[in-house]
């Protein structure tokens, strides 16, 4: 197969290709292996039905546009494999040229993202808040191993009081009618905890297990639920159970039963190991943003408005996804944050738009460069992995499809480019708003990647669900959790 490529203006160009009559008849054969089993011929069972009999029966033609739609996606995948600067946006269309004793000649026609013009991209010096250790740190960490190894036991006939657990059925109502959300059982809250809206956890403060209480509260004007909020309501409650909290101490003994270490000292010098690689890690990033933005300042980048709605639509999916993770659909968290699902998308039209010119930026950076990963760099990072996972790297290969080692050639590929930006580069950095430290030619090593410790202690669950967001979000107390959701921040296609 031989094919050419042409521009035909900044953002269309065309590949023009050439098969000889061998491969198309190679084509026309995987096209019938592929599609036999559906043809149903009297005198042949099906799926044994030869390639001559169908062509017969249904025409000569019948397996031309199977073949011409594989031969297409060979061009296109070789294509682009060669040419790495060739960035589609929009699926390519295939137009048939000629068809003539077996030589097919044909092109695919794409519309294609202009090259960017870059502006300076080294020498730069940038200003970067970064991230600082400090000793309360681990002290706050420890807090939450503690909180978390914390544990409660019920203690019958106890008064309840400020700093109990109480088990409670409730259910609320407002205008004398039970509405959606404000009806559980065997609920646990801790009194003081301030989870619930208003004076609810102060006014079972003084009970025992078995009482009934009626609970009068008021939500918030700004409450999520527009029915609900400015509203008075009542909730009728059940005390199931009075439980007290025991919160051990943090010493030895609490460093030996959580992080298996023999010494609080031990597992304070842990913890702060870990700290210290993860503000690192994190620092580095930051860095390694500000050098990017300034990059982009620098450089002229001519999208596409589909473009930029193409790169739109992945954000609001990457939402939507992340929402119904939480059991939320996007539609009611819009109505949650009092905004539209329209206006969550034109909220996050800037996002994408960065997104989109960071990716042509440092795509254009690394053909500047002439950066790339060769297969002895790819074999070392697949060892790494073959060791943990106890596999030679000939069985971890094994296992390892294109996707995965795609993704395994852009990591490594952009380690490889943001080492160089680093290098080159001058970054003050600034600790929230203190004095400025210059750091000339920042590291250009990657921040290894720390062994795990003795323990994997995981901080408890927050009291509200979360996830990480662009825009921000008002935090709305009710008697029932409420979620407080939030979000983050081509592949081509083959020719069908």
């Amino acid at each position: 197969m031989k094919y050419t490529i042409n521009n035909i203006d900044k953002t269309n160009l065309e590949i023009v290709f050439t098969t000889e009559k061998n491969e198309f008849e190679e084509a026309s054969n995987r096209a019938y292996e592929r599609t036999k089993s559906k043809y149903d011929i009297q005198g042949f069972r099906k799926g044994k039905v030869p390639k001559r009999v169908i062509e017969r029966t249904y025409g000569d033609g019948v397996f031309f546009e199977d073949a011409f739609a594989d031969l297409a996606d060979q061009a296109y995948a070789m294509a682009l494999t060669e040419h790495r600067e060739i960035h589609p946006y929009k699926d390519p269309n295939l137009e048939l040229i000629s068809f003539v004793d077996g030589v097919l000649n044909a092109k695919i026609v794409l519309r294609v993202l202009p090259e960017p013009e870059l502006g300076q991209y080294k020498g730069l010096e940038v200003k970067a808040i970064v991230n600082e250790f400090k000793p309360e740190m681990v002290d706050e960490e420890l807090r939450h191993a503690q909180l978390h190894h914390t544990h409660s036991h019920e203690v019958p006939n106890k008064v309840s009081a400020l700093g109990d657990i109480v088990v409670i059925d409730f259910v609320g109502s407002t205008d004398g009618v039970e509405f959606e959300g404000g009806k559980a059982t065997d609920y646990s809250l801790e009194l003081g905890s301030h989870s619930f809206i208003d004076t609810f956890e102060d006014q079972l403060v003084g009970h025992k297990a078995g009482d009934h209480v009626t609970v009068r509260v008021k939500f918030p004007e700004n409450y999520g639920a527009p029915a609900l909020a400015g509203k008075d309501a009542v909730f009728e409650c059940d005390i199931k159970s009075v439980n007290e909290k025991h919160i051990p101490e943090i010493n030895d003994e609490l460093a030996k039963h959580v992080a298996n270490f023999d010494t609080l000292n031990e597992w304070k010098k842990d913890i702060e190991e870990q700290i210290r690689h993860e503000i690192d890690h994190k620092n580095r990033t930051i860095k390694e943003d500000a050098i990017i933005a300034q990059i982009i300042d620098n450089s002229k980048i001519d999208l596409p408005k589909e473009y930029v709605e193409e790169q739109l639509d992945m954000v609001m999916r990457d939402l939507t996804q992340r929402l119904a993770y939480q059991g939320m659909r996007i539609e009611d968290y819009a109505a949650y944050t009092g905004t539209t699902v329209e206006k969550l998308r034109e909220d996050h039209r800037d996002d994408a738009e960065r997104i989109a010119k960071t990716k042509q930026v440092l795509e254009a950076i690394v053909r500047a460069e002439k950066l790339d990963v060769t297969d002895a760099e790819i074999d070392e990072k697949l060892a790494e992995f073959a060791k943990m996972a106890n596999k030679s790297l000939k069985e971890y290969k094994k296992g390892m499809d294109s996707r995965r080692l795609d993704y395994l050639y852009s990591d490594i590929l952009m380690t490889k480019l943001m080492d160089m930006l680093l290098a080159n580069n001058t970054v003050i950095a600034q600790v929230d708003g203190e004095g400025e430290q210059k750091t000339k030619k920042t590291s250009t090593k990657k921040t290894a990647e720390k062994p795990a410790s003795k323990t994997t202690e995981k901080k408890p669950a927050t009291k509200k669900t979360e996830v990480k967001s662009t825009e921000k979000s008002t935090e709305k107390k009710a008697p029932a959790k409420a979620a407080k959701t939030t979000t983050t921040k081509k592949t081509t296609k083959t020719t069908k």
